[in-house]
């Protein structure tokens, strides 16, 4: 057949060469049916096997499993609360601000956003959390609910302090964080606070040394107990705007240090946990 292709192709006008190569490829395609029937005969196609019977269903066991024991009528003992610093005991104590106390209003609002982390392995909230209580007492101070001029100014000195540490942490915060314009955000917020805690301080003496000097009398706007005089009056609108600058700009750096922490590398060696607090069954 392949000669007989061969012929074909180098003269494929000859009608002999033509009939030759059609001959020997129908002369091929019989050979190959006779090899198959000769296969066919000599291994046969095995034959079905018989289906398995079914199972017996007499052997099967249709008997329900026991049933459990009812609940007893003990109720189980409620877990105990996780472990909490006595930092974390004294927030949840924290005084309510009425509509006439913007510095307390102004420490109750720090008090929101910070109380939600645990200030186990964060020093950045454990610092903020004592500026919020001190803020508050400062607030009592300066309406003459307790305390004398001397613990006005200690707990104004104390505020200053806490302001230069939550400023130094976050500082330190921004030095491992890797990423350009979280690092610049959280400096640009945190640099303003030693200065506002230092005008603070001020702010505080000068109220103290009025303070007792006339009879208090209710502020025009309703907000703080104002002594008489005119410049009682206006130190004491001056010390209410420093406190609630003071309390924004510490709520900012928080939010700022939490955004940078989930870019500090691991192994820089610096760590600061930022676990947020819950209800005991949570």
């Amino acid at each position: 057949m392949v000669q007989n292709a061969k012929i074909l192709a180098s003269n494929p006008r000859d009608p002999t060469a033509a009939n030759n190569w059609r001959k020997a490829n129908n002369r091929l395609i019989d050979g190959v049916k006779d090899v198959r029937h000769v296969v066919e005969q000599e291994f046969p196609p095995p034959q079905d096997a018989f289906p398995v019977p079914p199972p017996d269903m007499s052997q099967l066991n249709l008997d329900a499993p026991p049933r459990p024991p009812l609940p007893t009528s003990t109720v189980p003992p409620r877990p105990p609360p996780p472990e909490t610093d006595d930092e974390d005991e004294t927030m949840m104590h924290f005084p309510m601000p009425q509509a006439n106390q913007p510095i307390m209003m102004a420490a109750h609002a720090l008090h929101r956003e910070v109380k939600q982390w645990s200030s186990k392995d964060n020093e950045i909230i454990a610092a903020a959390k004592r500026m919020a209580l001190l803020m508050a007492k400062l607030s009592q101070l300066v309406r003459g609910e307790g305390g004398s001029k001397k613990d006005l100014i200690a707990t104004a000195k104390k505020i200053a302090e806490a302001s230069e540490e939550v400023t130094k942490l976050a500082k330190l915060l921004a030095r491992e964080c890797t990423d350009k314009r979280m690092r610049t955000n959280l400096l640009q917020v945190c640099e303003r606070i030693p200065t506002i805690g230092t005008q603070l301080k001020i702010l505080s003496t000068v109220k103290a040394t009025m303070l007792g000097a006339q009879e208090p009398v209710p502020a025009p706007d309703g907000s703080e107990i104002a002594c008489g005089s005119e410049e009682d009056q206006e130190a004491t609108e001056m010390l209410v705007g420093n406190a609630q600058n003071l309390m924004q700009s510490v709520r900012e750096t928080v939010r700022a240090a939490e955004a940078a922490s989930i870019k500090i590398r691991v192994d820089s060696g610096y760590s600061i946990c930022w676990s947020r607090r819950g209800p005991w069954y949570s």
